[in-house]
């Protein structure tokens, strides 16, 4: 009975040990499993902020489709600046790596300060946009003329200027291509 009970013993302190190693594997595992995720949540927190960041940027890099309201804003620019354009020439597409380049060739008149001026707007627009190739020339030497107004009791002098230059420039907007456009992830 002894050699029998020392046999069921020893049978009993394996089955022991090997259930007692599957219970601290499984428990690992299951930390493991734990941590993954917990780090799964993190990084789903943290891909929708860079993915927040991403459509904040994408804005920059408006959609092809959206020139046409690149060109409202141009007009909208050179209406508010007292600029006249008189000439836009599209310039083909030029791709680079992961965007395309839209370039317009854009003749326009007005004086120094309005020119000025359209520059700012240009440079507010809610898009990237370059201006490159800028020549500017005189249309005549300080062609304009000085009218005295009907306040001229009141010391004020009115400047009826006509366009004191023409301003050539290319103008450029940029867009991503569109199978480089960040596709949402399911998670």
């Amino acid at each position: 009975i002894t050699a029998r009970r020392q046999e069921a013993c020893r049978l009993y302190s394996q089955k022991l040990a090997e259930m007692t190693r599957e219970y601290e594997t499984m428990i690992t595992n299951l930390k493991n499993v734990e941590m993954k995720s917990k780090s799964l949540e993190a990084l789903k927190l943290e891909y929708t902020e860079l993915l927040g960041s991403y459509h904040e940027i994408e804005q920059l890099l408006p959609e092809v489709k959206q020139i046409p309201s690149f060109l409202v804003q141009l007009h909208t620019a050179s209406s508010l600046t007292g600029t006249n354009i008189t000439k836009i020439e599209p310039v083909p597409i030029s791709p680079e790596s992961f965007y395309n380049v839209a370039s317009f060739k854009i003749e326009m008149k007005g004086g120094y300060h309005e020119f000025g001026k359209f520059l700012g707007y240009v440079a507010n627009f809610p898009f990237i946009a370059n201006i490159s190739e800028l020549a500017i020339n005189s249309t005549s030497v300080a062609n304009f003329a000085m009218e005295e107004v009907s306040e001229e009791k009141q010391g004020r002098v009115d400047y009826r200027k006509e366009p004191t230059i023409i301003a050539e420039f290319v103008l450029s907007t940029y867009f991503v291509k569109p199978e480089e456009r960040l596709q949402p992830l399911e998670i």
